[in-house]
C-alpha cells in the first residue's frame, strides 16, 4: 500500500481533492436547506435592495446628473446602493451570526472531532452566502432593466468586482465571527461596523454630495470602496485602482486575522 502511494502521489491527491469537493458540496446543500427553514434573514437581504431600487427612484434619477458625470442615478447610485446593502447584510450580519451561533451551540467543537472539520462548514457557509449576494445582484439587474428603465450593466466588469467585494467583506464578517464570543456580541460588532461604513459609503447621503474630505475617507473604507467600484463597473468603467487596492488589502489583512483568531469553541 505504501509503495502504491509513493508511486502515484497525483492519484492520491486527486482522490483526496475529490472527497473534499464532495464533502463541501454536501455541506453547502445542507446549510442551504437550514437557511431556507428560517428564510427570514435571507429573504430580508434579497428584498431590501429591491425595495431601495423600486421605492428610491424619484423622477430626478432618470435624468442625467452633472454630479454623476452626466450619468443617471438609476444607472449608478441606485443599483450600487442596492448591491452594497445586500453585500453588507450578508457579510456583516448573516455570516458572522450563524457561525457564532454554531460556536455557542457546540457545533464547531463537535465537528472538530470528526473527519468533517469546521473548515468545511466554513467553506459551505461562504459559498451559500456568496450565492445569496449573487442572487440579489442578478435580481436587481433583472428588475431594474426590465421594469425600471435601468441601463443593462457591464457584467464582465460587475461580476469580477462583485467577487473581489465578496472576498474582502466576507473576510470582515469572519473577523467578527472570530472575535465575538456570543451571538449578541456578534450582532453588536456588526452594528458598530455597519453604521459608520454605511455613512461613508453614501447610504444616507450619496458620496457625490458629501464634502471632499468625507468622500476621501469613504474611498479608504472597505464598504465605501466596494460601492464606488461596483458603481463604476455598472456603467462600464474600470473601477479606480485605489478602490480595488483597498478591497484587496482588506481581504489580505482581515482573512489573515480571521484565520489566526478563529476558534471552534
Amino acid at each position: 500500500m505504501t509503495v502504491i502511494e509513493v508511486r502515484h502521489p497525483a492519484r492520491r491527491l486527486q482522490r483526496d481533492s475529490g472527497a473534499l469537493v464532495r464533502t463541501l458540496a454536501r455541506l453547502t446543500v445542507v446549510e442551504t436547506r437550514l437557511m431556507l427553514r428560517e428564510v427570514g434573514p435571507a429573504l430580508f437581504t434579497v428584498l431590501l435592495p429591491i425595495a431601495l431600487l423600486a421605492f428610491g427612484l424619484p423622477a430626478s434619477t432618470r435624468r442625467p446628473d452633472p454630479a454623476l458625470g452626466g450619468h443617471r442615478g438609476v444607472d449608478t447610485v441606485i443599483p450600487s446602493m442596492s448591491v452594497m446593502v445586500a453585500m453588507a447584510m450578508v457579510a456583516f450580519f448573516m455570516l458572522p451570526v450563524v457561525l457564532t451561533t454554531y460556536r455557542e451551540k457546540g457545533v464547531l467543537r463537535r465537528l472538530s472531532t470528526t473527519p468533517v472539520r469546521p473548515a468545511a462548514l466554513l467553506g459551505a457557509q461562504l459559498l451559500m452566502n456568496a450565492g445569496v449576494v449573487l442572487f440579489a445582484t442578478l435580481l436587481t439587474v433583472g428588475i431594474g432593466v426590465t421594469a425600471l428603465d435601468m441601463r443593462m450593466p457591464d457584467l464582465l466588469l460587475v461580476l469580477p468586482t462583485l467577487a473581489l467585494g465578496i472576498l474582502a467583506l466576507f473576510a470582515l464578517g469572519l473577523v467578527i465571527a472570530a472575535t465575538a464570543g456570543t451571538v449578541k456580541a456578534a450582532s453588536g460588532y456588526a452594528l458598530a461596523l455597519w453604521f459608520p461604513s454605511a455613512f461613508f459609503a453614501g447610504l444616507w447621503v450619496p458620496v457625490e454630495y458629501l464634502p471632499a474630505v468625507l468622500r476621501r475617507i469613504g474611498d479608504f473604507t472597505p464598504l465605501g470602496a466596494f460601492r464606488q467600484a461596483i458603481q463604476a463597473a455598472w456603467i462600464g468603467e474600470t473601477p479606480h485602482a485605489v478602490h480595488l487596492l483597498v478591497l484587496a488589502a482588506t481581504f489580505a489583512a482581515a482573512s489573515t486575522l480571521a484565520v489566526r483568531t478563529f476558534r471552534a469553541g
